[in-house]
């Protein structure tokens, strides 16, 4: 193994744990945003009329903020794949890959927390991945947001 090169096995390793912890990651973070939200509007109206709210609109924002901060961490970690080198077809499949483990995760731990169990609540993450990863693949190379010496940081490591 060359000194600038990553172990395939070791970044693809790292780029489905660093997935599945940006999922739990904005889960974590849509939960605690709309707890924080109620507790202003309890604030605003009373508790009374906050009573009679359905849990909806706060459904919703978990849900819009979990896929957007899904599709942003995509983005860079595939990104961040991008300069390992990878050809085309095994990059698309790890992005796949880590999509599916992505709106898996994320329907299992959504259905374990204060959201219910929808039936299709991971799809709306698995395709925020999905259209992360694919802006990633579809970029140039002079356009990738990492610099080319992150590579060289990132080969002591893995």
């Amino acid at each position: 193994m060359t000194k600038n090169r990553v172990s395939p096995f070791f970044a693809l390793s790292a780029y489905f744990a660093f997935s599945l912890l940006s999922t739990a990651f904005s889960l974590l973070l849509g939960l605690s945003a709309v707890r924080f939200g109620g507790l202003l509007v309890r604030l605003a109206l009373g508790a009374a009329r906050v009573s009679r709210l359905t849990p909806v609109p706060g459904d919703a924002a978990v849900f819009s903020l979990a896929c957007a901060l899904t599709a942003l961490a995509q983005y860079y970690l595939v990104s961040l794949l991008a300069l390992c080198r990878f050809g085309g077809v095994p990059l698309a499949a790890a992005a796949g890959g880590g999509a599916f483990l992505s709106g898996l995760f994320f329907w299992r731990a959504a259905g374990l927390s204060s959201l219910g169990a929808y039936g299709f609540s991971g799809l709306p993450v698995l395709l925020a991945a999905l259209i992360g990863a694919c802006a990633a693949m579809d970029q140039e190379p002079e356009e990738n947001p990492w610099p080319a010496g992150c590579l060289k940081f990132l080969s002591r490591f893995l």
